[in-house]
């Protein structure tokens, strides 16, 4: 595959498009990129200003059909402002204008005053769409990101999602690319992570939907339920684990099918994010397993004995500089477990050959085919 630049030509073997809602990649490719508008424009503005307001908190103003955002940048006096355009406000609007706009709504509305805003560093306008890519890959293009998905900001899942999407991706290519890995295995990236943002983009649009309240009955339900349920500590912690994507789960994906066997009491199924588990190295010093991760696989032991499940595992996925092998320090557990390197479950049993089976087809070939040293 040839990327031409303006500064010359590149050549490569895959291409991750990763350049944004407009990207070229995904146009070029031919890939589908259907959506709706969510909410018609939005001003937002970079300010500095001295706000009484907290700086490890957002606070959102909402006033009937009218609504304003404070986000809190880094710095003492750095802050985003973000509100819906007011009906009749000029399609281009100049950096003075938006920040008038957005200085009189945090004065009328949140009643602190207009000259409070010092400066504006950078301001912009921008639609809120929905949009999905109706597919991940076209033979050795792939797509990550905004290219593949957007949505609102509302929730805050943006960044998470690409960063999960990038993860899921990163492994199954490093695997095909030196040819440890049939090319079907890329087709799982699609499989797994697709569903994930069409899950955002239906709960990211029905808040935003809520939040602005285009009806008077959306506005009633907004400030007499939604509003008093944000302010439970309970609730609170669910949108957290909601917009964190803490909790994603690949269970009964193309890597991790339904099993007849249910799952062990207090482990984590096939597909499950995997915590931060306290564990030993082979070495014997004391270590964390996500610090352990980074682009590697972790073979987690119930003891610190050989097991042969070792081999297996360093057989088919490259040795001991891919997979690490820890004993998790307090997991009562008498099963083994192989996490993926963006963190989640693979497989978990006792049998060496169970782990060559599963191995096996993951990889879409026997780990006796040579792999390749580079591109």
């Amino acid at each position: 595959m040839t990327v031409r630049c303006a500064d010359g030509q590149i050549r490569a073997e895959w291409l991750v498009g990763c350049d944004g809602a407009h990207s070229r990649v995904r146009k070029a490719a031919g890939i589908g990129f259907p959506g709706v508008a969510v909410i018609e424009r939005f001003l937002l503005a970079d300010v500095r200003a001295e706000l009484p307001l907290p700086h490890d908190a957002v606070s959102v103003w909402l006033r009937g059909d009218r609504m304003i955002g404070a986000f809190p940048l880094p710095g003492t006096d750095m802050w985003r402002l973000m509100a819906p355009a007011p009906a009749g406000t000029a399609e281009e609007l100049g950096p003075d204008a938006s920040l008038a706009v957005l200085a009189g709504a945090l004065e009328d509305q949140a009643g602190v005053p207009a000259t409070a805003v010092r400066e504006a560093l950078w301001t912009s306008t921008f639609r809120i769409h929905r949009r999905l890519a109706s597919g991940y890959r076209h033979g050795r293009i792939l797509l990550g990101g905004d290219a593949a998905h957007i949505h609102s900001p509302f929730g805050g899942q943006g960044m998470n999602t690409g960063l999960g999407d990038a993860e899921n991706l990163a492994w199954k290519l490093a695997l095909v690319a030196t040819g440890r890995a049939g090319t079907a295995l890329l087709d799982t990236y699609q499989a797994e992570r697709r569903p994930i943002a069409e899950e955002v983009l239906e709960s990211t649009s029905a808040m935003t939907r809520m939040i602005v309240g285009e009806t008077p009955l959306a506005r009633a339900v907004r400030d007499r339920v939604f509003v008093p349920l944000m302010n439970r500590p309970s609730v609170q912690r669910l949108i957290w684990e909601k917009s964190s994507q803490l909790k994603v789960t690949y269970r009964n994906g193309p890597l991790a099918p339904r099993s007849l066997v249910g799952r062990p009491a207090g482990g984590p199924h096939a597909g499950d994010r995997v915590p931060d588990l306290e564990c030993l190295r082979e070495d014997g010093c004391p270590t964390r397993l996500h610090a352990e991760l980074r682009s590697r696989w972790a073979l987690l032991l119930p003891t610190m004995s050989e097991n042969p499940c070792t081999s297996t595992a360093r057989r088919y996925l490259g040795g001991s500089d891919t997979v690490t092998v820890l004993t998790p320090t307090n997991s009562g557990r008498r099963q083994v477990m192989l996490v993926r390197p963006d963190g989640h479950l693979a497989w978990r049993g006792t049998s060496p050959a169970g782990l060559s089976r599963w191995l096996t087809r993951m990889l879409g070939h026997d780990h006796t085919r040579r792999p390749r040293r580079g591109p």
